[in-house]
């Protein structure tokens, strides 16, 4: 398992634990990211990872994702 901050670009990732605070992990549950989750990085430079999770893209902050842990698919 490794951060969604060091993915790459075009990488498919299944979200396998979330270390955030509850507030932080309601937010994610509420656009669709939570445990068990199939993410496609679609833009991971500077800045927020960006994320598509069942068609729509969300941009997560470096910090957040640092607590997202993932395989690949």
């Amino acid at each position: 398992m490794y951060p969604l901050a060091f993915t790459k670009e075009g990488e498919e990732v299944v979200v396998k634990k979330i270390d955030a605070g509850s507030g932080a992990t309601q937010r994610l549950t509420s656009m669709g990211i939570n445990v068990g989750s199939k993410l496609k990085v679609v833009r991971n430079q500077n800045g927020p990872v960006i994320v598509s999770v069942r068609g729509s893209n969300i941009a997560i902050g470096r910090g957040l994702a640092m607590k997202i842990m993932c395989e690949k698919c």
